[in-house]
């Protein structure tokens, strides 16, 4: 990736600006659904912006990963009628370790009773128009800076982020199918 001047706080105007209130609350969310209705509200908005910083970034079409836990075994997952983006990872093992119900929390609450017990990897492979968020975004726009306003320690944010190589896309609208068990559970 080419180097990109990181773009300032005050030079945030216009769509940039809308998309950057949208991206910095999907990613460290401080009012639950706030994102989702914003991005119901100005989602022409934000997928354009996000598009151009796609272009910056000389984005290629690839497969990215999401780890899920669920109470019950599924061959598919339906859309979700509250949700309209979803967050995913480049990193495939990124994505196994949020499907690990021995993992991720597990040390300080029940996953299986909380969650369930059958983990899941999907595999998607998101058209372009359908990224609304790039890991790769975070050296381009003022994240750091932002966070570390909002009272939070904003480097290790967008490190943890980079760490998890972030994705975002619309929800799709058609069931995911691509999915990989990652049952590790002993029978009980």
């Amino acid at each position: 990736m080419q180097q990109i001047k990181q773009i300032t706080l005050q030079e945030l105007k216009g769509e940039l600006l809308t998309y950057f209130n949208w991206s910095i609350n999907a990613l460290v969310p401080m009012n639950p659904w706030a994102a989702d209705r914003f991005l119901e509200a100005n989602r022409d908005s934000i997928a354009r912006v996000a598009r151009q910083l796609l272009q910056k970034i000389n984005y290629t079409s690839s497969p990215i990963y999401r780890g899920i836990i669920l109470k019950q075994p599924v061959e598919q997952l339906m859309p979700h009628k509250n949700l309209q983006y979803l967050s995913f990872s480049v990193d495939r093992a990124v994505a196994e370790h949020f499907a690990d119900v021995n993992g991720f929390g597990s040390e300080i609450i029940n996953m299986e009773s909380r969650l369930g017990k059958y983990g899941y990897v999907i595999t998607y492979t998101p058209g372009i128009e359908e990224i609304l968020f790039h890991h790769n975004f975070l050296s381009i726009l003022p994240y750091a800076d932002a966070l570390t306003r909002f009272g939070f320690n904003g480097n290790l944010e967008v490190d943890r982020l980079q760490q998890q190589k972030e994705v975002m896309i619309l929800q799709p609208t058609q069931p995911l199918t691509h999915l990989t068990s990652n049952q590790q559970l002993p029978n009980n």
